[in-house]
């Protein structure tokens, strides 16, 4: 998901954010969407601009350097992710409705390395995302658990197109990227530089009110950005956003024209990172998703993501690495999402 829009939020920033999360849970708890005959917006809903994160990112970018958790296991999961939750649990008469928003275009995600908790080799993410929904009685879980690297991507024809360009461009950055950290020390590094939890965030934001795009609510962690991470994002956005409209029209141009150049403009928005651990209609937030639950829930469910909810001075609470990518069609309601394609890094070290 895509939060570099308007939200109502509960996260450990708090004086980040306009009202104490306590404030806007006990405001919010009988809240629903306005209708366009009620003029009056809440007065509780801020805008949030695209690349502000109300200057937390461009601080944490600069210590982005400090110590790390480490000793992380491999990643455990070898299969394309599907559903983590059934249609069967989703039609439980005790759970919430399914998420109602629909969502656009094609998506490339980051996938972490997971930590195994389970004999039969799911991961400590994948286990998250499952049991959130269960937890807080959702509609439905994310499919995979991911860091969202572009989102609604709508400059492509279909999924064929979408797959060739995710393999013969995004594939060969990586590719291209390895190679040169060959050359200069002889073995492959970071092909994506560590995420670094900074804390959590539950939030909701509704379409329509004070610049809101999505009728939705999200628990999620959330991660610093970088000057690297900044540079390779806008090198996938230049993938699919200024190099013309098919693999096929880069090929029989390699440079662009200044009239390609005009009609995708350079991206100027900051990168947001975050791994979202469920989804819920708006309504949800404030009586279904707290800080307080979503807090509990990490502590005692997923210990192992516990740390990104210390309230302690400490700005980097914990870290993961990145260990694939991959392209996602997310046109529809999240059940009809689907994987198309994917890249392990991995199969790049020596």
């Amino acid at each position: 998901m895509d939060s570099s829009s308007t939200f109502v939020s509960s996260s450990t920033y708090a004086p980040s954010v306009p009202m104490r999360a306590q404030q806007a849970e006990i405001m919010l708890a009988g809240f629903m969407p306005p209708s366009s005959a009620q003029p009056n917006i809440p007065i509780h809903l801020s805008t949030y601009t695209p690349g502000e994160d109300f200057g937390r990112l461009a601080k944490l970018a600069m210590e982005f350097g400090l110590a790390r958790i480490r000793n992380q296991k491999k990643q455990v999961r070898k299969r394309i992710p599907t559903l983590a939750i059934t249609n069967s649990q989703q039609s439980s008469r005790d759970r919430q409705p399914a998420l109602r928003y629909r969502f656009s275009g094609y998506s490339i995600w980051l996938e972490l390395e997971q930590q195994e908790i389970e004999n039969n080799g799911v991961g400590d993410l994948e286990f998250a995302v499952k049991e959130a929904a269960d937890e807080f009685h959702l509609g439905g879980a994310i499919p995979a658990p991911h860091v969202t690297a572009l989102y609604g991507i709508t400059k492509i024809a279909n999924d064929k197109e979408a797959i060739n360009i995710f393999r013969e461009d995004v594939v060969n950055l990586f590719i291209n990227r390895a190679e040169k950290q060959r050359n200069e020390s002889c073995t492959v590094q970071k092909l994506w530089p560590d995420l670094a939890a900074t804390g959590i965030l539950v939030g909701a934001e509704f379409d329509g009110i004070n610049g809101g795009e999505m009728d939705m609510a999200w628990a999620e962690i959330s991660f610093a950005t970088s000057p690297e991470h900044e540079s390779l994002v806008t090198e996938l956005y230049d993938i699919f956003y200024r190099r013309g409209n098919s693999t096929a029209l880069d090929a029989a141009n390699a440079s662009l024209t200044d009239e390609k150049k005009e009609e995708y403009p350079p991206r100027t928005q900051t990168w947001v990172p975050h791994l979202s651990i469920c989804y819920d209609n708006p309504e949800g937030f404030g009586t279904v998703l707290t800080h307080q639950s979503f807090e509990d829930f990490l502590r005692n469910k997923c210990p192992n993501l516990a740390a990104a909810a210390d309230d302690s001075d400490s700005t980097v609470k914990l870290t993961r690495a990145v260990s694939g990518i991959s392209l996602w069609k997310t046109v529809g309601t999240m059940t009809e999402w689907k994987c198309l394609d994917r890249f392990e890094f991995g199969c790049l070290a020596p």
